[in-house]
């Protein structure tokens, strides 16, 4: 058991140092990482503490498990830190600029490895149990579509997205704002874009995508974001 706890230890810890995991993100939930791993629940949180204890985590009772803020301080730097500061409504923005055009990348490049990755990450969405479970899923589905354009810079910017939507104020603004009918057009949304990936229909994924983040931006603007 010894040696399975090392080794997951080891496996996180080289997805936080790496930037796969960027400051701020939300792990997986500790059943969904047991299982991917092959694992007893037992082994994964010895060894989810002793990440905790390098300083690498932080678990908050109730809202889950982040890689610690500043874990690598050169994320703080720059862009990110002022991205961290946009207020939603600047962020949505962006969003809405970029990602229909990284959706049309994703429709043309996308290889088959990257469209079931894509495709497992929108059913797990959809069979989310409760908010911070479906924002963990939403989030892997968005990455995993930025993934697929192959651009380096268009993936380290959603890795960025992903762990600024994983703060505290972030997670309280989605408490507000997703609920059983947001869940349910979000859900289409992400079927029709994923649907158009996998036929490589670039201009349908684009046009999804636009009217996906449109709607993000309503709600988030009429909750005060």
């Amino acid at each position: 058991m010894r040696d399975s706890v090392q080794k997951i230890a080891l496996d996180l810890s080289a997805k936080i140092e790496s930037g796969e995991w960027a400051d701020g993100y939300r792990l997986p939930p500790e059943r969904h990482m047991a299982a991917e791993h092959g694992l007893a629940r037992n082994t994964l949180r010895e060894a989810l503490a002793a990440l905790e204890q390098r300083g690498l985590i932080v678990r908050h009772v109730g809202r889950g498990t982040f890689v610690k803020a500043e874990s690598r301080p050169a994320l703080a730097d720059g862009l990110l830190a002022k991205m961290r500061n946009a207020s939603p409504s600047d962020l949505i923005e962006v969003r809405l600029i970029i990602e229909p055009q990284a959706a049309t990348l994703a429709a043309t490049r996308a290889s088959a490895e990257d469209l079931a990755t894509i495709e497992s990450a929108l059913r797990q969405s959809v069979l989310a149990k409760g908010t911070a479970e479906f924002e963990h899923w939403d989030a892997a589905l968005h990455l995993a579509i930025f993934r697929a354009t192959k651009n380096s810079l268009l993936i380290d910017y959603c890795e960025a997205i992903t762990s600024i939507r994983n703060q505290p104020r972030w997670h309280r603004l989605k408490q507000r704002t997703v609920t059983p009918a947001t869940r349910h057009s979000y859900d289409r949304h992400h079927s029709t874009i994923v649907t158009a990936l996998r036929e490589r229909d670039a201009e349908t994924a684009r046009k999804a995508m636009l009217e996906h983040l449109s709607m993000v931006r309503e709600h988030l603007i009429g909750a005060g974001g």
